[in-house]
């Protein structure tokens, strides 16, 4: 079957998604990606987002399968939902035309998309921190996640994500000045995300809330300053004391994050409480366990 056939085939609503015939998106070159883009645009909507979010299972059991290049093309989508689908599929792309292309988006028409974005822009932000970002790209992701958190244009989604962002800029006072305000914020969802960005920064100045909140009503915020603890790796080991009673937290997902933090702790005592979680009957505080181990081990 010639390629446009099997482009066009993907978009025929009367038949399903087949996870083997997604792979004729992989690796294309730029005569080829040209030739998609045609057959693309004419593929119904909901179609087109389906398939994006099944590249990205595909991409995961198959190393050798590379969608950047379709998901990349895809940021230009007309559809808003698509744009997100392709942000969502580019969380491993580490291009600063990516990264770019991103900051750009924080403009776009669609707060969803906006809000992907800004969530996209966080792994630059890491890797800037890191070293591994020349310093003028580090600079533009800093300044557009500033812009971000500062604009009261922007939804709220948009603002606090793009403080969880900010947090990986440690040194930043004025960063860390928007993690304070978002903490004072409020709406819940805003100290969610200032729990998160605190613990990407790594400062003893947030130690005390992340302590105060292992322990607070809310469940998101636990879940966030769990998070936050396995966030601050091996300097997150003074938490442990607070962080153990989350394991048996009603709440899966809080347990399951505690546990996943004290493989990020990593400590002689973090590894014997998991040694035990490992032989739960609990299938999931099991699981969650024998992970955390292997990332020890790792």
């Amino acid at each position: 079957m010639r390629f446009e056939d099997q482009i066009a085939q993907l978009g025929d609503l009367t038949r399903p998604l087949i996870h083997h015939e997604l792979r004729v998106l992989a690796n294309l070159e730029p005569e080829s990606l040209k030739v998609f883009w045609q057959i693309w645009r004419d593929i119904p909507a909901e179609r087109r987002g389906a398939i994006l979010r099944d590249l990205d299972g595909l991409a995961e059991d198959n190393i050798d399968l590379d969608f950047r290049p379709v998901l990349r093309a895809c940021l230009y989508d007309r559809d808003a939902e698509v744009r997100v689908a392709a942000i969502n599929g580019l969380w491993e792309d580490e291009s600063e035309a990516t990264m770019d292309r991103l900051i750009a988006l924080i403009a776009d028409v669609s707060g969803p998309v906006r809000a992907a974005a800004v969530v996209g822009l966080a792994p630059f932000a890491y890797r800037g921190e890191m070293g591994e970002l020349s310093a003028p790209a580090t600079q533009r992701v800093y300044q557009a996640l500033l812009a971000a958190a500062t604009d009261d244009a922007q939804p709220l989604e948009v603002r606090r994500r793009a403080v969880e962002g900010l947090g990986y800029f440690a040194a930043s006072p004025e960063a860390q000045a928007e993690i304070g305000h978002a903490y004072a914020h409020h709406e819940l969802t805003a100290r969610e995300s200032a729990l998160r960005a605190m613990g990407r920064s790594m400062l003893p100045r947030w130690f005390p809330i992340i302590e105060r909140e292992l322990k607070s009503p809310a469940p998101a915020l636990r879940y966030e300053a769990a998070r936050a603890v396995g966030e601050l790796g091996a300097e997150g080991e003074p938490f442990l004391p607070m962080l153990l009673p989350l394991i048996d937290d009603e709440d899966g997902e809080i347990a399951t994050t505690a546990i996943w933090a004290l493989g990020q702790v990593g400590s002689a005592s973090a590894k014997r409480v998991l040694q035990r979680l490992a032989r739960s009957k609990d299938e999931a505080r099991r699981m969650a366990a024998t992970e955390a181990l292997e990332e020890i081990d790792l």
